[in-house]
Parts: structure tokens; C-alpha cells; sequence
């Protein structure tokens, strides 16, 4: 058996010996012994086996986070590939290069990928298997990947086209893997709508993810805060916690309170001390909608209810507890986890021929899906302050409600009526309008239009 180095550190290909005659042939693929003797010691407890019918396709670049960390062994015994792998360890000389070799049935060939790489393969025939041994189980929460195509790599592939999975195809880039694999993020309020795609999204990127709920952490009890925050020591804290219950909210002020400017006092005087910077979700309910103009970031707010006023309170802690913070006010969102009123006029539409819906009430809905891939690159910037995170176009409610059903061909008569005549215990704001402008210069980003994504969230939620 011969071991050959490459260029990257580390990185071995592996020649075994073959022994043939008019019969065929006989090669020893692993000898744990003449491993070890050549220094390479390693215990791999698993063996994994890949076919790929159709030539072109390919996989990767994928590898898995420590603990979790896997040392690989690659064979292919039928058929020919393409073999990359990728040195992401931030320490080593070959940090950000690539490796590419051919491994086919025929030269027999093997590469032998150590811990803190990636890798990925291109079949280069059809009908391919592709056979390896691993140091270390296969754990879904410390998987991760990098796009196949990415520029700063400018791995030569030789192909344009790849036959892909979805997830492969959705892979975030080297710059996102290498800032973020070492990275740990704390949310608050995991089990909501815009916590729980973040949550997808951020683990998606490598990031170490921390999701809690109230009954992991009560972020009115300081106590708790500082020995959750300290025990996971996070590098971002992004609180979408809060209490949201508007109408309620007028009459249970102590509570509202206790988790919209408490809870985030708290969150915030041990994020301090742990130098953490911060992502605080506020709402178009801190100004009091008048006008029919865009409010841009830097308006005066005056809430018109008493959780936009608990929001503002929160707005006003974080920009004066630390500098290091980014405050995202968004409206109208709707997302898989939870009640939203996408959900709710399909409720309706299931027992009623019409429904009454406001029209004097105009805001932007927004996807949190959407909202989540906007705050995950907005936080690499670090060009910290106020930020609008809404879909782009405006709508009434009423509006949103006719999109809903035009998309699924529901046959409802939506009623337009005023505010007034839909009394609640708290006041809404008529102008929602929220202005990207920020969003666009500071970021150079633009989330879609608000029609386009709720066309995607209708067809996933009822797939």
C-alpha cells in the first residue's frame, strides 16, 4: 500500500496494491495495521455506500462540525468520479484550498480525508457507486455544506449543470461557511414563527445554534438569563421573544412589561458582559401610522397601544446598553410555526362563503423565511443600527386576504370594511408602511415582492 501526499495538509492518497492474475485480481482496500504503521491512525467505525444513476451529478461539499467531525476514506468501486476536498481548518497553511483527484474502479485509488475538510464528488460515468469509511457517526445537527460552484473556491468542476439536491443547491457560500462554523448564536423564543426559521436557517450555515423558550429560560428572571447565557457564552443573541398578544396587552400591562422591556433588559446586561452582540426584532407598531408616506428607520416613533409602546421601550434599552446591536422592526408576518392570518382565512374560508376583512389597515406581510435569510447575512456586515425587514409592496389586509384565496382559487367573498367597524381592545396603526431604504444602501439587499413569497409559503404549507 502507498501513501501519497498532496498539496493540502494532511491530505493523503492511498495506492493500494493489487495482485492479479488470468483470473483477476486481489487488493487489500483497508489494513488497519499498515495504517498505523505508517503513522495514520485512525478507528472507523462506520462504512457508508453511494450510488448516483446519472452521470453529472454531484455532491457535496459537505462536512460535519466537531465533535462531530469525520476523517474519510473514498473508493469508488464502480464507475469513475471526480473527488474534491476543501481545507476549511482556520489554523492550517492550506486554509480556503482545494484538492481534486479522479478515483475510479479502474485505477483504484482512494483519498483519505482528514477531519476539518469538505468534500464533495462529480460522477463522471453513469451508474456509479462510491464506497467510504468514516471516523465518526453521522450527526444531522453538526452537518453542513458549501456551494458546489462557489467563486472564492473556484473549484474547476469541468461542469456547468450538475445534477443537484435541493439541499446541495441551497448550500450557503465558503465565506458564510468560514465566518460562521465556529460561531455560536442564542434565540429567543425558538418555538415562534420568525425563531423557528431562524433557527433552520442559521444551523443551515454552520452557525452552533442555542433555540430556547420560556420554559427553558423566563427572560423576566435575570437569574436565569445570566446562567443560560453564560453556560452557552453566545456571539450573537438574536431575541425574538416577546409578548405579541396585542389586544390582551391593554389589560395585562405588568405581563407585557415583564417580557418586552424586562426580559430584554436582562438579555442585554449580561450580553455585555459577554460581549455579545445583539439582534432585537421590533415591529411597525412603534409609530402611530398616520400619514400614507413610507416611515423610514430614522423616524420619531409614537406607539398607539400598549405593546407598541412595551416595543419601543425595548428599542430604546438596546441602543443604549451596547453598541455592537442591530434592531430589525418588521410587520405582518407569517410563517409555518404557530397561528398567523394566512392560517386564519383559511379557517374562515372553510366555513364561510364571505368574510369581513379591514382595508384601512396597510403594511407589507412578510415571510419569515424571508425575514430569517435577511437577518443571517445582515449580522456578517457589522454595520449595526436600525433596520426595515419586510417583503417588498404594500397591501391592505383585506388586499392580502383576496391574494390568498386568487392563489388557491378559493371561491370567498372578501367584504372591505373600516376599522371602526372591526372594534379590538387595542388600536392599530392605518399606516404600516415600512421604508427599506437602509436595507438597500447599507446592505445592498432587497427581500421580494410580498406576493411572490406568499405564494411560496401557500404551496409548501399545503403540499
Amino acid at each position: 500500500m502507498k501513501i501519497i501526499d498532496t498539496y493540502l495538509k494532511d491530505l493523503k492518497i492511498i495506492e493500494p496494491l493489487i495482485h492479479g492474475d488470468t483470473r483477476g485480481w486481489f487488493s487489500e482496500s483497508y489494513n488497519d495495521k499498515e495504517f498505523k504503521d505508517m503513522g495514520l491512525d485512525f478507528l472507523f467505525i462506520q462504512d457508508n455506500h453511494s450510488f448516483s444513476k446519472e452521470k453529472g451529478t454531484l455532491r457535496g461539499l459537505h462536512y460535519q462540525l466537531e465533535p462531530k467531525a469525520q476523517t474519510k476514506l473514498i473508493r469508488c468501486t464502480q464507475g469513475k468520479i471526480f473527488d474534491v476536498a476543501v481545507d476549511i481548518r482556520k489554523e492550517s497553511e492550506t486554509y480556503g484550498r482545494w484538492f481534486g483527484i479522479e478515483l475510479s474502479s479502474q485505477n483504484k485509488k482512494q483519498l483519505l480525508i482528514p477531519k476539518g475538510f469538505a468534500h464533495g464528488f462529480l460522477t463522471l460515468t453513469e451508474n456509479v457507486e462510491v464506497q467510504y469509511k468514516v471516523d465518526e457517526l453521522y450527526s444531522y445537527d453538526h452537518e453542513r455544506s458549501i456551494r458546489w460552484d462557489d467563486k472564492e473556491l473556484s473549484i474547476d468542476w469541468k461542469i456547468t449543470h450538475p445534477i443537484l439536491s435541493k439541499k446541495d443547491s441551497e448550500a450557503p457560500f465558503f465565506k458564510k461557511s468560514k465566518d460562521n462554523h465556529l460561531k455560536k448564536i442564542l434565540i429567543t423564543g425558538v418555538n415562534g414563527q420568525l425563531g423557528n426559521d431562524m433557527f433552520e436557517k442559521l444551523s443551515s450555515e454552520g452557525y452552533k445554534i442555542f433555540g430556547t423558550t420560556k420554559s427553558d429560560m423566563d427572560i423576566s428572571n435575570i437569574e436565569q438569563v445570566e446562567k443560560t447565557l453564560n453556560l452557552f457564552k453566545p456571539d450573537y443573541i438574536i431575541h425574538c421573544a416577546a409578548y405579541t398578544q396585542v389586544d390582551k396587552a391593554e389589560n395585562e400591562q405588568q405581563q407585557c412589561y415583564e417580557v418586552n422591556v424586562i426580559g430584554t433588559s436582562n438579555l442585554l446586561k449580561i450580553a455585555k458582559n459577554l460581549n455579545s452582540e445583539f439582534i432585537y426584532i421590533s415591529t411597525d407598531y412603534v409609530f402611530d401610522g398616520s400619514g400614507i408616506e413610507e416611515h423610514c428607520e430614522n423616524k420619531n416613533t409614537n406607539p398607539i397601544n400598549y405593546y407598541g409602546y412595551t416595543k419601543k421601550l425595548g428599542e430604546e434599552i438596546v441602543r443604549e446598553s451596547i453598541g455592537e446591536h442591530y434592531i430589525v422592526r418588521t410587520s405582518w408576518l407569517y410563517g409555518e410555526k404557530n397561528n398567523n392570518f394566512v392560517k386564519t382565512m383559511l379557517n374562515l374560508a372553510d366555513k364561510n362563503s364571505s368574510i369581513k376583512v379591514v382595508n384601512d389597515q396597510v403594511g407589507t406581510p412578510t415571510y419569515t423565511k424571508d425575514l430569517a435569510e435577511f437577518i443571517s447575512d445582515l449580522i456578517l456586515t457589522k454595520k449595526y443600527g436600525t433596520y426595515h425587514g419586510v417583503n417588498n409592496g404594500f397591501c391592505s389586509w383585506a388586499e392580502f386576504a383576496k391574494e390568498i384565496f386568487s392563489v388557491l382559487n378559493i371561491d370567498v367573498d372578501v367584504i372591505p370594511i373600516k376599522s371602526s367597524e372591526y372594534k379590538t381592545e387595542a388600536r392599530r396603526p392605518l399606516n404600516s408602511r415600512l421604508g427599506t431604504s437602509k436595507m438597500k444602501n447599507n446592505v445592498g439587499y432587497n427581500l421580494r415582492d410580498w406576493k411572490s413569497a406568499l405564494k411560496e409559503y401557500l404551496e409548501k404549507i399545503l403540499m
